[in-house]
């Protein structure tokens, strides 16, 4: 039996050396299918055999050249890959309602385990999440799936494209993972919600209408000068000094996002929205911002989406994935 300190000395190796962030994290050339899957524990799981059902995925994944992700919520995460693998300040996702008499709000919907998996072949991606559902029947159920697609040249169902504001692709490690040192080293912190648009209602607003909902141009998606107060951007943009002024004050925070667009048979229509974020605290300040939570203006995107779902997640390094 191990001692308490080097179990001590076991975990600090852990945060110290294993710090890879998940590849399909980095991935920008996404492939042209994405399936979103979220599932919970049922009541007499088995957690070895989630974990080895989640080990073998990752190589049936490896082999068929399937992008990856896999996030997994708090109290998952430490019962799966213990305590040095929970970074900190790792809190459930709540529902983020607005106090301005709207009632619009930001539905919370925490479940235990994210898997997203995407490819060209629509195929590939879902034989994979299939098989790995029928693997994993007995321990965990379905709670929601989304499939999404590429829509254009990376845009919203809107018709404004969608990403602009990622940081630049080499700085996506510094801005999504865990440092070293750190419990949890080489992970992410995910946010992910499935966004319903009133599209006939967005698409009625004349075109400086739809600018001043985002605060950038539809054509080229060049960022406005002088923020409006409601828009997206001031919301969003979290800077030294605020929000939405980045040209005065240096960015803060930033996120890196893999977005893409969904449609169900309903007519139901949207955006499926996944953030990468070193830290957990900007993602909540940002749904606050865009609520009008702490007695700003309420973005005036809400008056035309809002989120049906939504979960935080945390991607744990290869590493911590590898010991499964």
């Amino acid at each position: 039996m191990l001692s308490r300190f080097t179990c001590r000395q076991l975990s600090n190796t852990f945060k110290r050396n294993f710090a890879t962030l998940q590849p399909a994290i980095l991935n920008r050339d996404m492939g042209s299918n994405q399936w979103y899957l979220h599932l919970s524990r049922k009541e007499g799981h088995n957690v070895e055999n989630i974990k080895k059902v989640l080990g073998e995925f990752r190589e049936v994944c490896a082999k068929e050249d399937i992008n990856l992700v896999v996030g997994m919520g708090p109290s998952f995460l430490y019962d799966t890959l213990g305590s040095a693998s929970v970074p900190e300040d790792f809190q459930n996702y709540e529902t983020f309602k607005s106090i301005d008499g709207s009632g619009k709000e930001a539905k919370g919907t925490q479940e235990d385990l994210l898997i997203w998996v995407n490819h060209n072949d629509k195929g590939r991606v879902w034989k994979a999440q299939y098989d790995l559902r029928q693997a994993l029947e007995n321990d965990m159920k379905l709670a929601r799936e989304t499939f999404t697609f590429i829509y254009g040249d990376s845009l919203d169902m809107t018709g404004f494209t969608d990403g602009t504001g990622n940081p630049e692709a080499h700085r996506d490690t510094e801005v999504a993972a865990v440092p070293n040192g750190k419990n949890g080293a080489g992970g992410s912190f995910i946010i992910a919600q499935r966004w319903v648009h009133d599209l006939k209602g967005f698409n009625s607003l004349r075109l400086n209408e739809q600018e001043n909902v985002f605060g950038r141009t539809k054509e080229g998606s060049v960022r406005m000068h002088t923020q409006p107060p409601q828009s997206h951007l001031s919301h969003v943009e979290l800077t030294t000094n605020g929000v939405g002024d980045h040209e005065k004050y240096p960015k803060r925070d930033e996120i890196t996002r893999r977005s893409t667009p969904y449609a169900f048979h309903d007519g139901t229509v949207g955006l499926y929205f996944i953030g990468f974020c070193a830290t957990q605290a900007p993602l909540r300040e940002r749904m606050q911002r865009m609520y009008g939570m702490n007695g700003e203006q309420r973005d005036a995107l809400t008056d035309y989406s809002n989120p049906a779902s939504g979960s935080f997640y945390f991607a744990p390094s290869v590493e911590a994935l590898q010991s499964l």
